[in-house]
Parts: structure tokens; C-alpha cells; sequence
């Protein structure tokens, strides 16, 4: 089954970046960049619009007390999953000095009963990142980029250089929701005055349009004022839905009147016809984008999938199921042994596989039941994972490891994790894959690609795919891998944006199938 908690989580972690740039262009000429006043000198409301209806509010506050500047925005959705709605929040704020230098930040978000967070420090030129979840935390410490602006800063910046049309800069911003150990770099340019739709009026003001270039992808936050500099509209993209839109409007408006928008079937895909994943053996699709500026060049080769690229820029992705048997006899997990380099931060703990958590190193000796040839090993802990997650459902955003050993509970992405943590456990490289798999059916609708999340072990020199939410080990060729990550320093974002920055915009035909039966290609 699909996994939408943790494509919403994935889509709120890309989209939590966005107040902080939205915020540059609240700019109010009396307020002096160089001197604001103390106490709270801006405080903004506006209303959240995504597919047609209003799901939420955002709210920004900025107070100065003594020399420091904090900023504070909440976000508040409700959105829509088929039968039932979701709330989700994230709260994030800056302390930045009067001349926009950068001190400390934080930002919490929350997905139904699933919260993370991230907070960090600057100072002597360090950024210290502390990210936490479920009670676990990681904490990194980077080179703090040298001049870069956080949210005041950027909001400063734009009230020095004002809005006469034509004006154009380029500041580097730190921005940790979309990286950790950089800065962005944000392009801003005035254009004219236009004419543009507020909340079914018709308004003129001029356009500012902020772009952002992270290593995770491109964004651009499109924004009018009006005269007097104040923001009426901001449009940012929502990958996969369409646009988010933000009006200005007073308190009590924004506040009332959501409608929950089904945000679930806006990301699947239709397959066009049936497949029967336990009869094949070998699939090839032809995934092709639908709309402007969709690059299919990213798509990982591995040893289950192959990638070929057409002179029109769609691919032919063939996936092959494998037999899982060694050409070089029984292999051994040898435990204590030095593994190559280039394997190291797949048997590493992180946030999300904490390796010295005695519950899972507990749950790793009790699932590897005395195995120690690696393919019956991999098998047995598959097995254990699909047969130990009792509760399986879509209650859960994306748990580590850790949590899901305690509570049992959650859908694809949490037997993923847990099961490339005691793959790690048992000497067994592990990665997870996100990436697209066939629902024969699913709320009414039939023959669908759907999100989805399994793991992949890395076993007598080639990476194989195990699916303990589909129970699967010898996996069918029906699911196609957009990213793979060892999980050392990625979000649920960061994995899962090469995909969701295609829903909406690709399309997949089904070209070749081969059976498990057929002795040759059997071409349909």
C-alpha cells in the first residue's frame, strides 16, 4: 500500500522553507532597516490555498527586544485522505541581531501525532544543528556560511533595497529545511505592476519573485505588494498539487472556514492496465513528463533497475525481478569485519537507525534467529518485520527506527526503516528506495502507481530489493525507485523530492512485460 502520511511529511518538510522566503516581501516602509522599534513591529495574517479550497492559515510576528530580532511563523493545514483529515503545523522561528547576522533558529513540525524538530545555534563561524525525533536527537556542527541571511536578515534586505521595478540581487540565505551544511542562493527581482486575482477580486500590485537553488531542487516564491510594500498574494509551488497560494487578510478570517482538500489521489498515477506482480519477471516502462521542465535524468540505475534514455527526454526504466542466490556459493555474514569504505555509511547509525538503541539491538538478534548465510538471513529478517509491524496503517508520518521496534505500528516507510536497521544490525548494508509501486486498486480507483518506500541489501556485491510492507523478498518488478539514501544526513525531504517534484507532471506506459514462465521476451 501507498505511503501518504510520509508524502505529506516529505511535502510539508519542502514547503516549511517557504514562510521565511514569503517573509522578505512583507516589507513596510516606515519600518527603518536599520533602527525597527522595540517590541512587536510586524504581525501578519494570511490564508492557505491549495487545489481551490482553503486548508489553513500562516502567521508571522516579528519583535525586537534590546539588539535581537525574533521571527516566528505558524502554519496550520487540514487536508484531506479519502475518508478522514489530517492536521498538520509547523512552527519555526529566527533570533537574528539588528544587522541581520544570524544567531539561532528552530522549527517543529507536527503530522497528526508525529512530531520532529530541528534547532540550532551560530556562532565563531560554526552552525551546531540539533534534530530531534521520538527522543532521539543528532547533532552536527558545519561551517556557518560567512554572510549568509536568515529570515530578518532577508526581510532587511529588501526594505534597503526597495521596489522599483528592475531591482534584482542575489543574497545567500541559510535555509536548514532545505540544507544543513550551505547556504541557497536566492535571486530576487521587481518586476511591474499587474493585475492579479485576491480571494475572487480583482487587485493590481507589483510582483517580486524570490528563487531559491538548493541541492535538493529549484523554488520560486512568486509575491505582489502594493504601494505601500505590504504583501496581498504569494504563490509558491506545492510538487505535485499545483500551487500553494497565500492572501493576506485580517485575524478572524484566516482563522475560520478551512476545507480539508484530498490530497491523496492528486499524487498517484495511472498504470493504464492490470498487472500481475507475482506472475512477472521482467517490466519495462516508458516514463515520459507530461509537463515543462521535468528532468527524467536522475533516476537511479541499480543492479534490479536499468534506465534508458530516449532522444525526447522520457526514459525506458526495465525492472528485473532477480533470484536471490549467490554465484559464488553460500555467503557468510562475517560480523567484526572491516568493511570497504564506500560501504561504511550503510552499516553507520543516524537519526533514523540509532544502532546503540538496546531495544533494536535486542529486536536484531531475536529476528536473525542464528542465520548466518546472508541470503537465508536477509529472507528471515524480511519475514520478521512484515509478521512483527501488527498495526498497519497510515497513522504514522515517518518513524525511526527506534519507534517503530516499540510501537509495532505504521505502513511502508516504517517497515522500510526498520527493516534496514537490522539489516545494519547483522552486518547487512542497508538503503532505502522511494519511488513509485502498482496498486491494483485502491478508493475506487484501479491500476494506479502509489508512493512508496522499501529497502534495499547489499549482498554479494549487488543491491537488492526486500519489501517487508508488501511482503515481498524476491520483489516483482512493479515498483520503480526515483531516489535511494542511507538515510546519514537526509530528511524524509531530501528522498523523497526527485519524486514528488514529478507527481502531477509524468506519466508511465506499460511497453514489455516478460513472464516468470516465458523462456523468451515475451512482448505484449
Amino acid at each position: 500500500m501507498t505511503k501518504y502520511r510520509s508524502m505529506l511529511t516529505a511535502l510539508m518538510g519542502f514547503w516549511a522553507s517557504a514562510p521565511n522566503m514569503a517573509v522578505a516581501v512583507f516589507a513596510a516602509p516606515p519600518i527603518d532597516p536599520q533602527n525597527p522599534p522595540q517590541g512587536r513591529f510586524a504581525d501578519d495574517w494570511a490564508e492557505v490555498h491549495l487545489l481551490g479550497g482553503k486548508v489553513g492559515y500562516m502567521h508571522t510576528s516579528m519583535t525586537r527586544e534590546d539588539n535581537e530580532i525574533q521571527t516566528q511563523t505558524d502554519t496550520l493545514m487540514r487536508i484531506g485522505r479519502v475518508d478522514q483529515n489530517i492536521e498538520v503545523s509547523i512552527r519555526q522561528s529566527t533570533k537574528e541581531s539588528v544587522d541581520g547576522t544570524p544567531r539561532a533558529f528552530s522549527s517543529e513540525m507536527k503530522v497528526a501525532a508525529v512530531k520532529t524538530g530541528t534547532r540550532g545555534t551560530i556562532a565563531d563561524g560554526k552552525v551546531t544543528v540539533i534534530t530531534a525525533q521520538y527522543g532521539i536527537e543528532q547533532t552536527q556542527t558545519f561551517d556557518f556560511p560567512q554572510g549568509a541571511l536568515m529570515t530578518w536578515g532577508m526581510f532587511r534586505e529588501s526594505l534597503i533595497r526597495g521596489f522599483q521595478p528592475g531591482t534584482e540581487y542575489v543574497i545567500d540565505v541559510y535555509a536548514p529545511e532545505l540544507r544543513l551544511d550551505g547556504p541557497v542562493k536566492a535571486l530576487t527581482h521587481v518586476a511591474d505592476d499587474e493585475s492579479f486575482d485576491h480571494r475572487g477580486e480583482k487587485k493590481t500590485g507589483r510582483k517580486v519573485t524570490v528563487t531559491m537553488r538548493s541541492p535538493i531542487g529549484v523554488m520560486t516564491i512568486a509575491s505582489w505588494v502594493d504601494e505601500n510594500g505590504d504583501m496581498l498574494k504569494a504563490v509558491m509551488p506545492a510538487p505535485g498539487l499545483g500551487d500553494m497560494v497565500l492572501y493576506t487578510v485580517d485575524q478572524q478570517t484566516a482563522l475560520t472556514d478551512f476545507v480539508p482538500r484530498e490530497i491523496f489521489m492528486q499524487s498517484t498515477i495511472q498504470a493504464g492496465r492490470s498487472l500481475d506482480a507475482k506472475a512477472l519477471r521482467r517490466v519495462t516502462y516508458l516514463v515520459r513528463a507530461t509537463g515543462e521542465g521535468i528532468d527524467l535524468t536522475d533516476l537511479p540505475e541499480t543492479d534490479v533497475q536499468k534506465v534508458a534514455r530516449n532522444e525526447d527526454g522520457s526514459v525506458n526504466v526495465t525492472i528485473a525481478r532477480l533470484s536471490y542466490e549467490s554465484g559464488n556459493g553460500k555467503v557468510q555474514v562475517e560480523h567484526g569485519k572491516t568493511s570497504p569504505p564506500e560501504m561504511a555509511e550503510y552499516l553507520e547509525s543516524n537519526l533514523m537507525i540509532n544502532l546503540k538503541d538496546e531495544k533494536l539491538m535486542e529486536l536484531g538478534r531475536r529476528a536473525a534467529g542464528g542465520k548466518l548465510e546472508t541470503f537465508a538471513l536477509a529472507d528471515t529478517l524480511r519475514r520478521f518485520v512484515s509478521e512483527y509491524v501488527k498495526s498497519k496503517n497510515l497513522n504514522i508520518g515517518f518513524a525511526t527506527a527506534s519507534e517503530v521496534a516499540r510501537t509495532q505500528e505504521g505502513d511502508c516507510s516504517e517497515h522500510g526503516v526498520l527493516l534496514a536497521a537490522l539489516g545494519r544490525l547483522n552486518g547487512i548494508p542497508s538503503r532505502v528506495a522511494v519511488g513509485l509501486v502498482y496498486v491494483p486498486s485502491f478508493a475506487g480507483r484501479s491500476n494506479i502507481f502509489g508512493y512508496h518506500l522499501w529497502t534495499q541489501f547489499h549482498i554479494d556485491g549487488r543491491w537488492l530489493d526486500y519489501d517487508a510492507a508488501l511482503n515481498e523478498t524476491e520483489c516483482s518488478p512493479t515498483r520503480i525507485a526515483f531516489s535511494t539514501s542511507s538515510l546519514r544526513n537526509t530528511g524524509l525531504a531530501d528522498l523523497s523530492l526527485p519524486l514528488l517534484s514529478k507527481i502531477g507532471a509524468i506519466a508511465i506506459d506499460i511497453i514489455e512485460t516478460e513472464a516468470l514462465s516465458a523462456e523468451n521476451d515475451g512482448r505484449d
